[in-house]
């Protein structure tokens, strides 16, 4: 395969909670700019699943 530049275009951050009263985990997830925001959501709609 053919070497392609790649450049970053921002960052996801997931935080991982889990209540003390019921043991659900409940996500946090912060885009660092517009870039990545479409590729978060997804990554929230498919945690609510978990």
């Amino acid at each position: 395969m053919e070497d392609v530049p790649i450049e970053k275009s921002g960052s996801i951050l997931i935080s991982v909670y889990k209540s003390a009263i019921n043991s659900f985990p409940y996500f946090s997830i912060k885009a660092d700019n517009e870039n990545v925001s479409d590729i978060a959501y997804i990554i929230e709609d498919t945690l609510k699943m978990y």
